[in-house]
């Protein structure tokens, strides 16, 4: 079995388990749901990672941290003071 995508996935595994099947729609609302309420695969970050977590690293070092850990797409155009807190909050709870 494929790893879980997000929340789609996970209704479509567990209706097939109980022995409902699927509908035309099903796909359309499983990629929706996954796409609305993804699983972010977080890596553990380096000894390096963490200590330029710890450190007072510059925007693009915090895109570059965020974008590794969490497997993201963050970009310099959407890296506003409010998203830069929330990277600081989310890569801090990776220590």
């Amino acid at each position: 079995m494929a790893k879980s995508k997000g929340i789609g996935d996970v209704i479509a595994n567990v209706t097939k388990a109980i022995g409902i099947e699927p509908c035309k729609g099903c796909e359309k609302r499983r990629n929706i749901l996954n796409r609305l309420f993804p699983f972010k695969n977080v890596n553990q970050p380096t000894d390096k990672q963490k200590d330029l977590i710890n450190s007072n690293p510059t925007d693009e070092q915090l895109i570059e941290l965020y974008n590794d850990i969490f497997n993201s797409s963050l970009d310099k155009e959407s890296f506003t003071i409010n998203i830069k807190t929330k990277v600081i909050n989310d890569l801090k709870k990776t220590l």
